[in-house]
């Protein structure tokens, strides 16, 4: 069976078009901010996981949390609160979204 990333969409993250990966994901893709090809239907894009800095505890206490950015594919692979998302690992550095 093929290594796979599956999460649920939430509110915010179809708001803010990206899909979130959770920390004890991390190692499935490749590092924070190296580039791999994520194929989106029969288009691919170069992409990143991305670090973000949330505030949830206040000022002092900033919290990493990490994404995908799905803005660039969003037109042909639009994310709705409730969808569920699969990732799935191909090669080290192609993953395939459906």
């Amino acid at each position: 069976m093929a290594e796979e990333y599956r999460r649920k969409i939430s509110g915010e993250e179809a708001q803010e078009r990206y899909i979130a990966i959770v920390k004890n994901k991390l190692d499935f893709f490749p590092k924070i901010g190296k580039p791999f090809t994520l194929k989106v239907k029969d288009k691919k894009f170069e992409t990143t996981i991305q670090p973000h800095e949330v505030w949830t505890m206040g000022p002092k206490k900033p919290q990493q949390n990490y994404r995908i950015d799905a803005k660039p594919f969003w037109e042909i692979f639009p994310l709705h609160f409730g969808q569920s998302v699969h990732i799935t690992k191909k090669k080290d550095d192609v993953y395939v979204l459906s």
